[in-house]
């Protein structure tokens, strides 16, 4: 009891500390993407440092439903690659050590991701889609007149389409626009001006152009009259996008799991398509389990491992996250084909690599070679990727000392 107790601290520690490195490279690199939009708004549309970051905290929960059972497969890789690659493996299976000893720790890990991704999935993510919108179209209504940019057509405002040849962001005042406004369709106007000042109302929500030195053309669509007239001075109100919550359409996305569920039922009732309400619902359920799935897949790998190291547990886990989303994605695309039931879709990846887990997981343990031939091909791919990351790795070291 007290050797379990000893192998389940240390395997646990092994495991945790490649997981928890990994869980925040993996989100930094899906926030970068984000990020860079981010810091435009920040640096260039006038939003505050506080606006930003409450942006950043809505997009974290649809980033860690990925990063944390990918986490959890690099620590569980790359322990087992370093009890490998340090032969530990095979000094403790031959102490009388076996692969099912092994299990506690990581099914520890793995609950424990599953508990937590589940939460996100059920409760916090569509909280999360919902404020990030509508955080975004508030900051977009109260910072509209630093939306405007030089140099290309700005659909932005409803039924008005803008060009700007020059802004002065600091004194608000455009030199040459271009004023499209088709908010009613039987007269289409376009006002074209030298000049303009703009002043917002943020309160009303409402930005004022006060044009000078220009003209307007209009026309009457019924008659075909065509009106021309010049002006010295002229102020044009654009009312800006309306975000009632009563006007504010929620997506599926976005809505708790209790609603998509009823709304799913009342399609069902109404024999109505409720294809894509169905595939976000088995979404939130489907993805906490790639937890379960990728431990098992990384034990069994890593198990049977008699050579590697860290590098090679980060090249087969991405293999393996490819390979998931990969059966996903078709998985989903033949659901909305209707070729494939919609659980089926989308549960098809779990279904697939968690049953060559379990298979790999029972050969590995009971010490039985592996009949398949593209295991040991893929093992010395994988070899070769890992040799490739490092040499790469090590010239940069090198280039930037010499630097």
């Amino acid at each position: 009891m007290f050797q379990r107790r000893i192998l389940f601290r240390f395997v646990l520690a092994e495991i945790l500390g490649p997981a928890m490195i990994g869980l925040i490279v993996f989100t930094f690199i899906l926030l970068i993407n984000k990020l860079l939009k981010l810091v435009e708004l920040l640096v260039n549309k006038g939003v505050s440092l506080g606006e930003v970051t409450q942006l950043l905290w809505y997009l974290l929960p649809s980033f860690l439903v990925l990063t944390i059972p990918i986490s959890i497969l690099l620590g569980i890789l790359v322990c087992m690659g370093r009890l490998s690659g340090d032969c530990e493996l095979i000094a403790l299976k031959a102490s009388g050590v076996s692969l099912y000893q092994f299990l506690p720790p990581v099914a520890f890990v793995c609950c424990l991701g599953f508990l937590l991704t589940s939460a996100i999935t059920l409760y916090v993510l569509p909280l999360g889609n919902y404020a990030f919108r509508k955080s975004l179209v508030d900051i977009a209504r109260k910072h509209s007149e630093a939306n405007l940019e030089e140099g290309i057509f700005i659909d932005y405002f409803d039924g008005i389409v803008l060009y700007i040849n020059s802004f002065n962001q600091d004194a608000n005042r455009i030199d040459g626009i271009f004023i499209s406004d088709r908010r009613d369709p039987k007269t289409p106007t376009i006002v074209v001006a030298a000049h303009a000042l703009i002043f917002a109302d943020r309160d009303n929500t409402n930005l004022s152009f006060h044009l000078s030195n220009g003209s307007i053309h209009r026309i009457e669509q019924q008659s075909s009259d065509y009106q021309y007239a010049l002006f010295n001075a002229y102020t044009m109100n654009i009312q800006l996008a309306e975000t009632d919550d009563d006007d504010f359409k929620i997506k599926y996305r976005e809505m708790d799991t209790r609603s998509l569920l009823r709304l799913s039922e009342e399609r069902r009732r109404n024999k109505q398509s409720a294809v894509n309400i169905n595939l976000e619902i088995q979404k939130r359920f489907a993805f906490p389990f790639a937890c379960l799935v990728f431990g098992l897949l990384g034990i069994s790998l890593g198990g049977s491992w008699h050579r590697g190291g860290r590098s090679y547990g980060f090249v087969a886990s991405l293999v393996i996250v490819f390979l998931y989303y990969l059966f996903l994605n078709i998985g989903e695309n033949l659901a909305k084909g209707g070729f494939l039931y919609v659980w089926i879709g989308v549960w098809l990846p779990n279904l697939l690599l968690g049953g060559i887990g379990v298979y790999l997981f029972k050969k590995v343990a009971h010490e039985q070679p592996l009949p398949l031939a593209g295991i040991d091909i893929a093992a010395l791919w994988l070899d070769r990727g890992a040799a490739i990351i490092k040499t790469l790795l090590r010239r940069a070291l090198q280039d930037r000392r010499r630097q």
